[in-house]
């Protein structure tokens, strides 16, 4: 019998006549009842309040949880913006030196993208580091960061100090880092204009780009094994992004690919809205072509590619589309990308390069790499940029915001959004 139950009846049990050292009191006292019914109610008192107290805690750690990601929405959004002024001051210093940048840009290292791309990033916690360092960071300040996996309390509290100023930039809460990137740097698939039948497809200049993409030996074994042609997976962009209904590839009709799905959908026939949708498309959908090609694709811009930001493997696969003659060996290729980025990222002062503009590029291509090329290369190259991608993250506690948009300067000083999502 359990303790409980052993007590209750104890409690419960009727009590006689007869005089006993325990029980002093006749039939008709309650006084057990009594006494359980107070211990009961404690009980549920008891429970209440704590019940009570618990949801007051949990509401204000919502509250405080909300707080912080509002907050920390503010802080990605201000990196957001920050950024933005950041490119309206590029263009307008790409307007008014134009001129000059045309004439003496190549031999100086600039062209009108300087600007924006000497501040790649920005990260508050960086600059809170270089604050209460006074700039002179060490290696034993970079490991106990990553230790404490941020700046201590009292470092933080140091880097919002007055300085003298009306208010010093990082007296704020939380944490932010943003990052701009070009879409020039990709392969732009976003549309094909004049691409209409299959030997449009072939003579195109976004097919030659994504085949010099997959041209690479461990690409080229991968997707022999898995039985995947350029070739088709280039014509089924087209085919969602054309007006009319008929493959390009092999021909037959664009939605039979996709409704043996589950759920089936048809092809869109209008240009993608974002990146992702990219996934969709029969062939793109499969994860190795996705992590092998899709990375360095962007859907925005206008087809060119800039030579100056452009990632090495997009340059590799650029070179690959424009030489002139025959598919060039791997080796080949190798050798010149290869010293193409060594000379690219070293300082014009040193012997290094920055291109002015796409003749630049195809006469230091052909001159100083002995690389032929097409003879209509500078239509497929730029040295600037008019489309930006800027991601922004905010951190507030354990909140943590991240917004991403797409600006558009081409036609619009303040950037026009193109695509914006909060995560």
């Amino acid at each position: 019998m359990s303790l409980f139950r052993r007590f209750w009846l104890e409690l419960a049990r009727p009590r006689g006549p007869v005089s006993h050292r325990f029980y002093r009191v006749g039939r008709s006292s309650r006084g057990g009842v009594a006494l359980l019914m107070v211990l009961s109610s404690i009980l549920i008192l008891t429970i209440l309040v704590t019940e009570i107290a618990h949801g007051a805690a949990v509401r204000v750690q919502l509250a405080a949880h909300h707080r912080d990601e509002v907050k920390a929405e503010a802080l990605a959004n201000t990196g957001l913006e920050l950024y933005r002024l950041i490119l309206m001051t590029s263009k307008q210093f790409e307007k008014q030196l134009r001129p000059y940048i045309a004439e003496f840009g190549g031999m100086m290292g600039l062209n009108a993208d300087t600007l924006w791309s000497m501040v790649p990033f920005i990260n508050t916690q960086l600059l809170r580091m270089i604050f209460v360092t006074d700039g002179d960071i060490e290696s034993e300040d970079i490991e106990e960061v990553k230790v404490n996996r941020g700046l201590s309390d009292e470092q933080i509290d140091e880097s919002r100090e007055d300085v003298g100023v009306k208010r010093n930039f990082l007296d704020f809460d939380g944490d932010f880092q943003a990052r701009v990137e070009d879409e020039s740097r990709y392969l732009y698939v976003g549309s094909f204009p004049g691409v209409v039948t299959y030997s449009d497809l072939l003579a195109s200049p976004a097919l030659a780009k994504v085949a010099g993409l997959a041209a690479r030996e461990e690409y080229r074994d991968w997707f022999l094994d898995n039985q995947l042609d350029v070739n088709e997976l280039v014509g089924n962009l087209v085919d969602w992004t054309d007006a009319d209904t008929s493959r390009i590839y092999q021909g037959g009709d664009e939605d039979q690919l996709y409704q043996g799905l589950e759920p089936k959908y048809r092809v869109r026939n209008a240009p993608f809205d974002t990146l992702e949708e990219i996934r969709l498309v029969d062939g793109w959908n499969r994860d190795g072509v996705w992590q092998r090609m899709g990375q360095h694709l962007t859907i925005y811009g206008e087809g060119k590619v800039n030579v100056n930001t452009a990632q090495k493997l997009v340059i590799r696969a650029l070179f690959v589309a424009l030489h002139e003659g025959g598919p060039p060996s791997d080796l080949y290729v190798e050798e010149r990308v290869e010293e193409f980025m060594r000379l690219r990222s070293t300082p014009v002062i040193e012997g290094g390069v920055y291109f002015a503009g796409a003749t630049h590029f195809v006469n230091f291509v052909e001159n100083q790499l002995a690389y032929p090329l097409r003879d209509d290369a500078a239509n497929y190259v730029t040295t600037t940029s008019g489309v930006f991608r800027v991601t922004s993250t905010g951190e507030v506690g354990d909140a943590k915001v991240q917004m991403t948009a797409v600006m558009d300067f081409r036609t619009d000083p303040t950037g026009r959004i193109l695509y914006f999502k909060v995560e």
